[in-house]
């Protein structure tokens, strides 16, 4: 009976958690207006707020695509944008091998199309240009990559806090090797990351990213 409590209690704090992380976590999260709920399968955690008046939601759970390893944290922000926004930064080392796939399957099969299989950022590299300019720093172009429909949205939406942010993550946990994902698309923004270490400081980090590139997204011309 005690082993199987304990294994109950080893899948309700989801992978890599324990129940120090979650009591951290939620503490954080009461103390910053933010709702904090266990995922009901008992494999991660759910933060939920608001930005701009209207709700985001933020989980930590298993990883849904083979390019992340153990968990990661997914977010996402119903912002009512203009559907024609479509920008994407992805770290550099994740588009290099999202590449590579692609071309393989390009020369190794019959298709003449990119695979419904492969991950959706997949098929934006495909669809998409490179963007980028030389008034941001080069190291920041080393760590990340930009793609997207429109230059100048891409910039306007980048340029300021959140480049800022994304240069200062507060610890080793979220290097260049890491998979990291921010998509502005269908009227939504996103965030898809992996999430090496469930400490509440890249969290904290990870929140704050999510938020000001949903702030700046409603600030875009819509031009």
């Amino acid at each position: 009976m005690l082993k199987r409590i304990k294994n109950w209690i080893g899948r309700a704090m989801g992978p890599g958690l324990n129940s120090a992380d979650l009591e951290a976590v939620s503490g954080w999260a009461g103390a910053h207006g933010l709702e904090f709920d266990r995922l009901a399968d008992g494999t991660g955690f759910a933060l939920i707020g608001t930005v701009g008046g209207l709700p985001w939601r933020m989980e930590q759970s298993p990883a849904g695509w083979d390019f992340i390893v153990g968990a990661e944290l997914r977010a996402r922000a119903e912002l009512g944008l203009p559907e024609n926004l479509a920008i994407m930064l992805i770290n550099r080392p994740l588009k290099e091998s999202l590449e590579k796939r692609v071309y393989e399957q390009a020369t190794h099969g019959v298709q003449t199309t990119v695979d419904v299989d492969l991950p959706e950022e997949a098929r934006w590299l495909a669809l998409y240009d490179q963007v980028g300019w030389n008034t941001a720093p080069l190291a920041f172009w080393d760590h990340y990559a930009l793609v997207a429909d429109n230059r100048a949205q891409a910039q306007q939406w980048l340029d300021g806090p959140l480049m800022d942010l994304l240069q200062a993550w507060p610890n080793s946990a979220v290097q260049q090797a890491t998979p990291f994902i921010l998509q502005v698309q269908r009227g939504r923004v996103y965030l898809r990351m992996e999430y090496p270490q469930p400490d509440v400081p890249t969290l904290r980090h990870a929140v704050a990213v999510f938020t000001q590139a949903c702030v700046s997204a409603q600030s875009l011309d819509k031009g």
